[in-house]
């Protein structure tokens, strides 16, 4: 029999059917087939009631009853009852329903009754229940509530509200014979608010494992204000400890507060809190606080430990109008230590910067302009520096073309009606909390504060010329600030001393250009092994762009000074501002670059093709007109291909065309000339990946799983485990080597493994690490275990190396309701606890 709980039964408040009371019975056959009848309302009765039976209805006139026998089915409004045996009392208002045994099978009953109440479901032994008063006594009662089963050996409802039940039981397992049920002998239910019992005991396979005096529990959907269930334990450093005990204030719809604490017996505790709201469709968030104050040792211990540290987290997202979003992610830290102190989450512990950003965009419909208002903060956790840009203030129109109508067609346009603009401009102001001397993380820093406003405008008018596409544009930049330096070297003391200026101060840059380009194809036709054709597709571009020598003095952007040695060196009043200065240089650069695509088609039966690329093949290379000397720059290679599904390659390489003399770098004379050789490699990298996997089960089994696949997040944050494949196996590999300095090669190689399987249909494992082959050692390996156990999960995580290394035991119900009803034991570099 399935132990589930009862809940609670509610039947329609109703009189017995209508008929003149007579000295006889009227017998309704209904054969073997189901056939529905009904009756009119009348008295308390507001709607008809249909019912049904298959074997017949009698009426007993003489004592106003109804009989349904076998598989009786009664329907009211949005109640129905189903039994073997239903019997209506008009005198009593009583209705009784009950089973009949099972001629197969000794001691087993059929036609047990069930009630559905809406998508509510209850199953009972017997029933007897008065329509008018609703009060009435159940025996072997069940039903499901929010994920939970509950069963009554006796259940008697005594009004409108509250239930009594003797020997109930609770459970989130829906096996007929639970793993694990909570019982009590006297509960009391008071539906869609609270449940009452006392005592309350755990069973385990029908073994009682634990036991409290009483026990309140929440019986309704939603949230609901209460304890939280605290954890006890023994940490190796911080000794004793009660973990996450607190109080959830469920404030109403919109708004709930947790708030918990850690206590330490040797000189440590912690208190956090959680705010959260939400308003449908418009705005949700949540507002997080929290601190640990440790007090190890003596105040005049050499290795007392005495830290307080603390975090604030913001996270917020908002639609203000349909045109206007805000979006918030603030983290602010007193330091790393707040982490190495309060928690074991390898990600957490990773951590160098703590960054915070808040957003509002801002865009009009129906035109081509927006508006992003950001602030944005970044704290290196390692050594205190803090970065912060408020306000960061962008305004943008996107492409636009002024001389095109409204209603023009984009067919035929004139030349005039392509060329287009578009504008960036952008309000920043950084704040800046820099270390005195980078190199010596002594507590010093600095404060560094420095605003602008850029403008950038790029205009572009496209020509198509027969197969050619020529484009000239021109880029306009023009930068405004409050400050400037001035440097002067004094050569009397050899000193260079750096000036602040004040004052509004402006440059201007522009290049302009024009790109010519086309695309070439070629088509290889075949019928080899399936192949169809070949088409090779070539998009070569040639680029000219010219920009004039901003550090000339015509300019008035860079000063110069005469350093010690009588060299005269640049430098741009603007170089230490939040936008930089202009580049110093004249440039007159042809670039070149080509575009390669394989494409294969292959039949993949007698109506349809199948068509992929074979490989992506890109080369790029420039020529500075305005150079001196090393007028060419590298060559640049990237490539892509996959081999079917097996595996992807991709990597990009770089050659030089001139030599290279040690302790000078690359001079003006062409390898081909002096070694006979075009080009030597000086920077190569390959990327490897493949991902194999064993064949998917049924759809019948995916079903299955998905239904009981939990919900679990393991020690490392890892999302919940996914068993539609018996196994999977991902591996990557990393080839890089700079050649930039051919006297100083370096070199790097890795291999990273994720491997997945299932040993049984509930079993699974995980291990993943990556391989540093030069240095001959493994980064952080993690060995993952999980067991499915149908109503419980065991999970096991192991790092056996590395800083971070430890491992974790969980054990643990499935369900949200009883999250915290589980068994954890862990260890990490601090010790076992």
């Amino acid at each position: 029999m399935r132990r589930y709980l009862l809940f609670i039964v509610i039947f329609i408040s109703a009189k017995t059917f209508s008929q003149e009371p007579t000295d006889s019975v009227l017998y309704v056959p209904i054969n073997d087939t189901l056939k529905k009848d009904t009756v009119q309302p009348k008295g308390d009765v507001d709607a008809i009631i249909d019912y049904s039976a298959k074997d017949s209805a009698v009426f007993d006139i003489a004592n106003d009853r109804l009989y349904l026998y076998n598989e009786g089915d009664l329907k009211y409004k949005e109640f129905e009852l189903k039994a073997a045996r239903i019997i209506l009392h008009r005198e009593t208002s009583i209705m009784e329903a009950h089973g009949i045994p099972d001629t197969a099978n000794t001691g087993k009953y059929i036609g047990t009754p069930i009630f559905y109440e809406g998508s509510k479901k209850y199953d009972a032994f017997n029933i007897k229940y008065n329509f008018t008063t609703r009060i009435g006594n159940i025996s072997m009662g069940s039903t499901e509530i929010e994920g939970g089963y509950y069963l009554g050996e006796k259940i008697k409802k005594v009004s409108e509200d509250v239930y009594f039940i003797k020997n109930g039981q609770y459970t989130t397992c829906d096996q007929a014979d639970p793993h694990f049920y909570f019982s009590s002998p006297k509960m009391k239910i008071i539906p869609a608010d609270k449940v009452i019992a006392e005592p309350v005991f755990l069973c385990v396979d029908d073994v009682p494992v634990f036991a409290i005096p009483f026990g309140i529990f929440p019986n309704h959907s939603g949230r609901s204000s209460g304890l939280i269930t605290p954890a006890y334990g023994e940490d190796p450093i911080y000794g004793r400890y009660l973990s996450h005990l607190g109080y959830f204030w469920a404030i109403d719809d919109y708004f709930d507060l947790a708030m918990q604490g850690n206590y330490y017996t040797k000189g440590r505790y912690d208190l956090y809190g959680r705010f959260r709201y939400a308003l449908r469709y418009k705005l949700s968030g949540t507002l997080e606080l929290g601190g640990s104050r440790i007090r190890l040792g003596e105040a005049n211990d050499i290795d007392r430990n005495y830290s307080d540290e603390w975090r604030i987290g913001v996270n917020h997202n908002q639609t203000i109008d349909p045109t206007m979003t805000l979006t918030a992610n603030v983290n602010f830290l007193s330091s790393i230590n707040y982490y190495t102190t309060t928690t074991n989450n390898q990600s957490d512990l990773l951590l160098q910067n703590a960054l915070s950003n808040v957003t509002l965009n801002k865009f009009w419909e129906g035109t081509p302009n927006s508006l992003t208002l950001n602030y944005h903060r970044d704290q290196n956790l390692t050594t205190g520096e803090i970065t912060q840009e408020i306000p960061n203030l962008a305004f943008n129109r996107s492409q636009s073309y002024p001389f095109r109508g409204k209603n023009a067609s984009m067919i035929n346009l004139s030349w005039y009606e392509q060329i287009s603009y578009n504008y960036n401009g952008k309000l920043l102001y950084r704040d800046d909390k820099l270390l005195q001397n980078p190199s010596i993380n002594n507590g010093d820093f600095k404060k560094n504060s420095r605003g602008g406003i850029n403008h950038a405008i790029n205009i572009t008018a496209p020509i198509k010329i027969s197969e050619f596409n020529l484009s000239p544009f021109i880029n306009y930049n023009e930068v405004w600030y409050n400050k400037s330096i001035v440097r002067e070297f004094n050569p009397a003391d050899s000193t260079l001393t750096e000036e602040e200026v004040k004052g509004f101060k402006a440059f201007r840059t522009f290049n302009s250009g024009v790109t010519l380009t086309t695309k070439l194809i070629g088509l290889f036709n075949t019928r080899v092994l399936g192949i169809k054709g070949i088409r090779h597709t070539i998009t070569p571009t040639v680029t000219f762009s010219y920009q004039p020598d901003f550090s000339s003095s015509f300019w008035n952007y860079f000063g110069n000074y005469v350093d010690l040695s009588g060299r005269t060196v640049k430098y741009s009043f603007f170089e230490r501002e939040v936008f930089g200065g202009p580049t110093a240089g004249a440039q007159q650069i042809i670039n070149f670059g080509v575009d390669n695509v394989f494409e294969m088609k292959v039949r993949e039966s007698d109506t349809a093709d199948t068509k992929f690329q074979l490989l992506n093949l890109g080369a790029n290379l420039s020529y500075d007109m305005a150079k001196d000397s090393v007028k060419f720059s590298e060559i640049l290679l990237n490539y892509r291909t996959n081999i079917g599904t097996i595996l992807d390659i991709g990597g990009g390489a770089t050659f030089n065309l001139y030599k290279y003399v040690n302790g000078v770098g690359r001079i003006n004379t062409f390898l081909l000339k002096d070694e006979g050789r075009l080009a030597q490699l000086t920077n190569f990298t390959i990327n490897i990946s493949t991902t194999l996997q064993s064949g998917q089960e049924t759809s019948a089994d995916t079903t299955t799983r998905t239904a009981t696949q939990s919900e679990y997040v393991g020690f490392h944050g890892q999302q919940s485990l996914d068993f539609s494949i018996p196994w999977s196996l991902n591996l990557n590999y990393n080839y890089g080597i700079n050649r930039a300095n051919p006297f100083l090669v370096t070199k790097s190689s890795n291999l990273a493994a994720n491997l997945n399987f299932n040993l049984t249909r509930n079993w699974k494992f995980t291990f993943q690490t990556s391989y540093d082959i030069f240095q001959k050692q493994f980064a952080a390996p993690t060995f993952i275990i999980y067991r499915d156990l149908h109503c419980w999960e065991f999970s096991f995580n192991w790092v056996p190396t590395g800083t971070f290394r430890g491992y974790r035991f969980e054990l643990r119900i499935k369900a949200p309701q009883l999250q915290d009803l589980k068994i954890n034991k862990q260890a990490n570099y601090r010790g076992v606890y």
